[in-house]
């Protein structure tokens, strides 16, 4: 008697296209960038202008044209209201201003507005890495965790974006001047309100980008979406982008600087104390983000291997 396993269908991966090689290509300039930035004493973060592209095509990859617009449409108004807000009443992130005539929304420069959205993406990218790829679970209705997700990767992406900047505002506003604190502040010259003000307005977008995913009907299945490279791309950023600041407390020259108060700083221990809080901080998320990619990929590796065989029917004769 011969018996015949009736093959489940195997699932490819997507192929590789124009997108996947952008999102590497991208990814390896900033790598480079980062490098050798050091090197040239160039102190602004550089890799920023090559994560606003990449994180356009790594959302794309991850969700398609469409959620992709809206993402970016959201976080651009909530980031544009909340900011011209603060600039006018100081609610939510303090009393501040951005010097120079560049392209503005209001008094919000456009370069800053960007930055903002692209950062956000990639610790939104990161987050999913640290939650086993729980974003694109959220529509689904028979998931268990889903109503947690739902509220706990915007919270948790939030806390990443807060530790980000809370380990490079200083760095930004009090030594590079690139925005000034009215009133200075305890966190050398940045007061406390920004980062609560950054919690609080990111976490906003992100909860509303949260359940526009939930919302989805289905999720195009030539999309990236079970696939770890987004995401791995997304916390190389993520690393590349406070590792920058880092490097200065080793090429940057101690010195003194003022805060619109007048109260003066040592620049080596901002320099300094930044370089710690992103060493325990940014750098510790990245290392469990890409230990929980490695660990997804070994675990997966045998269900994929498992689904090769049984697609082809095997013939067993006694």
């Amino acid at each position: 008697m011969t018996t015949v396993n009736r093959a489940r269908p195997a699932q490819k991966p997507p192929p590789r296209n124009g997108w996947t090689v952008a999102a590497r290509i991208l990814t390896a300039i900033a790598s480079l960038v980062a490098v050798i930035q050091p090197a040239l004493g160039i102190t602004t973060p550089v890799v920023m202008f090559f994560a606003i592209p990449l994180t356009v095509v790594l959302a794309r990859r991850r969700y398609g044209w469409r959620m992709t617009g809206q993402y970016y449409a959201v976080t651009f108004a909530v980031a544009n209201i909340f900011e011209n807000l603060s600039i006018s009443t100081g609610f939510p992130f303090g009393d501040y201003y951005y010097p120079g005539s560049s392209p503005r929304i209001g008094n919000f420069p456009i370069q800053v507005a960007l930055a903002y959205c692209s950062l956000a993406m990639v610790c939104w990218l990161t987050t999913a890495a640290l939650f086993d790829n729980a974003d694109q679970r959220l529509s689904d209705r028979n998931n268990p965790a889903r109503r947690v997700d739902i509220v706990a990767l915007p919270a948790v992406a939030a806390a990443m974006m807060t530790m980000f900047d809370l380990g490079t505002d200083s760095v930004s506003s009090t030594i590079q001047k690139n925005w000034i604190w009215d009133h200075g502040g305890a966190v050398f010259g940045v007061p406390w309100t920004n980062y609560l003000g950054w919690w609080f307005v990111t976490y906003l977008f992100f909860q509303i980008f949260a359940l526009m995913l939930a919302g989805r009907r289905s999720v195009d299945p030539g999309l990236d979406n079970r696939r770890s490279e987004p995401v791995a791309l997304a916390v190389a950023i993520y690393f590349l982008l406070a590792a920058t600041t880092m490097t200065l407390f080793f090429t940057q020259s101690d010195s003194t600087v003022t805060d619109a108060v007048g109260h003066t700083w040592d620049t080596d221990d901002i320099y300094g104390t930044m370089f710690t809080f992103n060493l325990f901080g940014p750098v510790v998320i990245v290392i469990i983000a890409v230990t929980r990619i490695i660990r997804s990929a070994l675990i997966g590796a045998p269900e994929r291997a498992e689904s090769r065989a049984d697609s082809s029917p095997l013939f067993n004769t006694p």
